[in-house]
């Protein structure tokens, strides 16, 4: 009785979230423009909800522009301080969800003749899979299939940088921000803030692994 009563409260606090992150996004947003975060109050309170956005599963793409957008080049470290945060927070929350729920992802796909943790929990998986699996499903999925916390961290890390910098370069550069612009992922991969940093990180990161495999 106790179990199931934990997994409604659980289930109810995190549909109830991002209903309301969906629902609410634009003026979530709004609000968070025009909050003057140069007091410590109302910056206390911009990032507390910053931090729920990352939490939970709503987009995060508006809030590093953001972060850019106010805070300029400090706004990549405090963009990454969240990610951090938050990739921690969730990759840990999974052990409990996984307990609760009893899921076992990899038994599942045992069964099936597939070992998933080996198809992807090696470093290049985890580095493309976050860029293309969104940021919550992601943290949630490695906790899960128990990958190495270090080497997790450690991807997330490489993986971040160009987007994050290019992200907060595309909101620092803005004079006002408005929610109806078009941020097209296209535009981001041409632009020289991510495809830069991404081309030194993915060469550093093959650089290493061949040197591990020289050894």
């Amino acid at each position: 009785m106790r179990k199931i009563f934990n997994i409604s409260i659980l289930l109810i606090i995190l549909i109830t979230m991002s209903v309301i992150g969906v629902v609410f996004h634009k003026v979530i947003l709004n609000f968070l423009v025009n909050i003057d975060v140069t007091k410590t109050n109302f910056l206390i309170i911009y990032l507390l909800i910053t931090t729920v956005y990352f939490l939970f599963p709503l987009p995060v793409t508006l809030v590093i522009l953001l972060n850019g957008y106010f805070f300029k080049e400090y706004g990549f470290y405090i963009s990454m301080c969240i990610i951090f945060f938050s990739s921690t927070i969730l990759f840990f929350s999974s052990r409990f969800i996984e307990d609760l729920f009893k899921i076992d992802i990899r038994t599942f796909f045992l069964k099936k003749n597939i070992d998933i943790k080996k198809l992807t929990s090696n470093s290049v998986s985890i580095l493309v899979t976050r860029w293309v699996v969104p940021f919550f499903f992601h943290n949630i999925y490695y906790g899960l299939i128990s990958v190495n916390f270090k080497k997790f961290l450690t991807m997330i890390f490489l993986a971040e940088i160009p987007m994050t910098y290019a992200l907060n370069s595309i909101g620092k550069s803005l004079k006002n921000f408005d929610f109806e612009a078009s941020y097209s992922i296209f535009n981001l991969f041409v632009d020289k803030s991510f495809y830069i940093p991404f081309i030194v990180i993915i060469s550093i990161f093959f650089f290493i692994k061949y040197i591990r495999k020289s050894l």
